[in-house]
């Protein structure tokens, strides 16, 4: 009734008047007393008021009354206290789109804030929002990472869309922070372009990815395919996602770069603790990357070259405000220069990437996406004399579709394809005891690849402004064409070449729904499921995955948040210990070799302080099933197709530990530190007795700072220093010669005879490795623009002081079958300075 439309023909009277106005004429029976109010007090009410709700709570502002709907009549009733400002005015949608002025790039995660009901929302991936807001004239406060803020003022008398559009900053500091000092809605860690721009630049790449190795939890192996860690787990444990599709091996350079292109991205986020329902399949992380949909109005692009490669990404409309293209390009480049500082390293990459975006109408959109990355490297160490060849790259492409179902609901549905590869060779010379001679050489080679096929769709629905609910579905189709392994005079480098044993196709099915539900303003709770049913053959396996997120605010500063996630991944990358780097094989679970799972809980102190200082604290503990190891004496599999299983294991994992990241904020000084204090154990019944021992990467202290200081608008310096403990390694507590008398050895001191070496084990990883430290420095100069063009000119040196790299050490047969213990560096760059040049138009 009180959504009814009605204008009061009165501009004064007293409430009696109105309200006697009300029942003669709105057909709309209204009951009271006189003695519950003052009946005879003159009001004014604003012409504004279009319902019935709004023109009762302007008569009777003030009063002491609360309004009763019942049998078709509204009863005035005594109340203890005076009526709400809002407790009578009809609730409306206001909804839209937030968008970047000039390209209607659609803005993820946009802040909306109502300041007179302290309501706030956060866009999503495509830009859009969905709030209720009381009727009347609202003033609302727009914010965006890297955008000028904006107020808009509005006048609400029914559901409306406002699409918004905030213009960029011209100038901001290298490390954005966003003006939003509401409630987490997420504990996880977001990244927009221009952020951290000074700390994750490679050899003059801006690679976003590296960005996340200054965030607490996170780890980078310089030795693994896809080297980075989260708490504890393997790398097989992260599942990155490019606009929505997942890509198995998301790094070049054996994960010194990643494939995520800077000129193309839009966003990034790490969720390492805080998982929503609609993220599964890994255990450890989820890495969301999204890339512009394209300019909408005009044609521009940017390019970069410097001494690792040369990338650009042009976009614009091919119809304006109807069709826009993006194409991003990135090639490797100048071997010769980097052989200067690394030698024997010879590395030949590229991606491509090309998304269509096309407005059906206001309502409706098409997005195209493809991207496609191949890499080569040859590694010759010669004093090993060891040659790496590899060869690996992925492929994915996908069509979604985006719907504005009504004012509170919101449709995505997406189907997509993936495809990744990997080719490994590996040459190996055998020498002869006596003389030290070689004596042949021979080659390993490995292949495998793998093909993913899904159709997923989701609805995002905003039930009232306290409750939303986001759910979805997904089948998704795997297979995998088998690994293969086989020893050879050459290394391989077609992947035709190499036999195809029987695929290994799975199925997996996936529902889940997740709420968020504003108990309170100072109280968030979000409660979901995820449920995946999953087929291999006749294998089948199920599991529910109860997620739980909860924060409160207690005060202007500081909040409390906790979460509790259990995971299931299907997924098994195993990894040959015997064989060096990027020596990565994905396997389903079977029925000998069931699905890893895990459980996490975490809890943490946030503040944000007025004077641009902000810090987070956190614990964490997290046990994971089944995960996976080579069985004692076997490293890889070949000529096989059916036994392969035997060579794996399974056991548990577990990791705990204490998180902290801080950031000060200024307008010369910007400041960043992360420190994590973690322990990670393994325990397989079948290593080590039975014991639990550390996990290879298990790394007691890790603390990292990055500083940048803005000497003005044109130039600035950044500083980045990472230090953290050494990984654990075994080796034997003892070495003593085989005596055997029938072998006439009986002198122990007459080391010039040939005997073999015994070799006595206490323990698995007993020992740690160095410490690893690296300190990068990096200086930019950009002078204003100059018509539509603008400049960037970086240069900088990876690795300032030139400390080692992460020591690997074991055992090796010497001349005359002598074993020593022996030390081997793995450091892929030493002292390296680089130079980059950036031009955006």
């Amino acid at each position: 009734m009180l959504y009814r439309p009605f204008r009061s023909h009165l501009q004064k009277g007293t409430i009696r008047d109105f309200l006697d106005e009300i029942n003669a004429s709105s057909g709309i029976q209204i009951e009271y007393a006189s003695v519950s109010f003052q009946a005879g007090r003159i009001v004014t009410p604003d012409r504004d008021a279009l319902t019935l709700g709004a023109l009762l709570q302007q008569v009777l502002s003030g009063e002491k009354v609360k309004a009763i709907e019942k049998n078709d009549k509204i009863i005035l009733a005594p109340a203890a206290t005076p009526l709400a400002d809002d407790a009578l005015l009809p609730l409306y949608s206001l909804f839209g789109i937030v968008a970047e002025q000039g390209s209607r790039e659609p803005l993820h995660d946009a802040v909306i804030y109502e300041p007179s009901t302290h309501k706030a929302v956060v866009t999503n991936t495509h830009g859009y929002f969905t709030m209720l807001l009381p009727e009347g004239r609202h003033i609302l406060e727009i914010s965006y990472a890297g955008c000028q803020p904006r107020q808009l003022e509005i006048g609400l008398h029914w559901g409306l869309r406002t699409d918004i559009f905030l213009a960029r900053k011209e100038d901001f500091p290298e490390v954005i922070v966003s003006a939003d000092n509401g409630i987490k809605k997420n504990a996880n860690d977001k990244i927009h372009p221009g952020e951290y721009d000074g700390f994750n630049n490679f050899l003059g790449e801006n690679d976003a990815l590296r960005s996340l190795y200054i965030f607490p939890g996170v780890m980078n192996v310089t030795d693994a395919a896809n080297g980075l860690l989260v708490r504890g787990g393997e790398q097989d444990g992260n599942l990155f996602l490019l606009d929505g599709n997942p890509v198995f091996n998301p790094t070049h350079m054996l994960g010194a770069l990643s494939i995520v292109n800077k000129t193309s991205m839009k966003s990034m986020q790490l969720f390492k603790s805080d998982f929503p329902s609609r993220y599964g399949g890994r255990l450890s992380a989820v890495i969301d990357v999204n890339t512009k949909d394209g300019n909408m109005e005009k044609w521009g692009g940017e390019a970069n070259l410097n001494f690792l490669a040369g990338s650009f990404t042009i976009e614009g409309p091919l119809r304006k405000n109807k069709t826009a293209v993006m194409l991003s390009f990135r090639h490797s480049m100048f071997n010769s220069l980097i052989n200067l500082f690394q030698k024997d390293f010879n590395n030949n990459f590229y991606d491509i990437q090309f998304k269509c975006t096309h407005l059906l109408d206001k309502n409706n959109k098409l997005i195209f996406n493809a991207y496609t990355g191949i890499d080569h490297l040859n590694l010759q160490v010669s004093n090993n004399n060891l040659n790496n060849r590899q060869r690996w790259g992925n492929q994915v492409a996908s069509l979604g579709w985006t719907h504005l179902l009504s004012s509170n609901a919101f449709v995505t549905t997406t189907i997509s394809n993936s495809n990744y590869y990997n080719l490994a060779g590996f040459i190996y010379t055998n020498y002869d005891d006596s003389s030290g001679l070689p004596l042949s050489r021979r080659s390993f080679n490995t292949y495998s690849s793998l093909a993913h096929y899904s159709g997923r769709t989701q609805v995002e629905m905003r039930m009232t402004n306290a409750i939303r609910l986001n759910s979805g579905a997904e089948f998704a189709y795997t297979r995998i064409k088998p690994f293969e392994s086989r020893i050879d005079s050459t290394i391989a480098i077609d992947p035709a070449s190499f036999q195809s044993f029987t695929p290994l196709p799975f199925r997996e099915i996936t529902l889940y729904s997740e709420a968020d539900v504003n108990v309170t303003k100072r109280f968030l709770l979000r409660p979901g499921i995820h449920f995946s049913k999953y087929r291999f053959k006749d294998d089948r396996y199920t599991s529910l995955q109860p997620r739980l997120y909860a924060v409160y605010k207690f005060s202007a500063t500081g909040q409390i948040y906790a979460s509790y996630s259990r995971m299931t991944q299907y997924l098994h990358l195993l990894t040959n210990p015997s064989l060096g780097i990027n020596s990565d094989t994905w396997v389903p679970s079977t029925g000998a070799l069931g699905p890893e799972n895990g459980k996490s809980v975490d809890l943490g102190y946030a503040y944000k302080g007025k004077k641009d200082l902000s810090f987070t604290i956190g614990g964490y503990w997290k046990k994971m099933y089944k995960v996976t190891n080579y069985s004692e004496g076997k490293s890889f599999f070949i000529n096989t197709d059916s036994t392969w299983e035997q060579n794996v294991q399974t056991g548990k994992g577990w990791s705990y530990g204490l998180e902290f990241a801080g950031d000060k904020k200024g307008r010369k000084l910007n400041m960043h530190i992360a420190y994590t204090l973690s322990w990670n154990w393994r325990q397989f019944d079948q290593i080590n007795e039975g014991r639990k021992f550390p996990f290879k990467y298990d790394r007691r202290h890790n603390f990292n700072m990055a500083v940048t200081y803005k000497a003005d608008k044109s130039k600035d310096i950044s500083l980045l220093w990472m230090i953290s403990s050494g990984d654990v390694f075994t080796l034997p507590e003892r070495i003593y010669p085989d005596y055997d008398n029938a072998q006439q050895i009986s002198n122990p001191d007459d080391l010039l005879k040939s005997y073999r070496f015994i070799y006595h084990f206490s323990g698995v990883n007993d020992y740690r490795t160095r410490p690893y430290h690296r300190l990068d420095l990096s200086a930019s100069y950009h002078p204003p623009r100059k018509k539509r063009f603008g400049f960037n000119w970086t240069a900088g040196v990876y690795n300032v002081y030139g400390a080692p790299g992460q020591y690997s050490y074991g055992l090796e047969g010497s001349l005359h079958s002598k074993s020593l213990v022996i030390v081997m560096k793995n450091q892929l760059f030493n002292i390296t300075p680089y130079l980059s040049s950036t031009v955006d138009f």
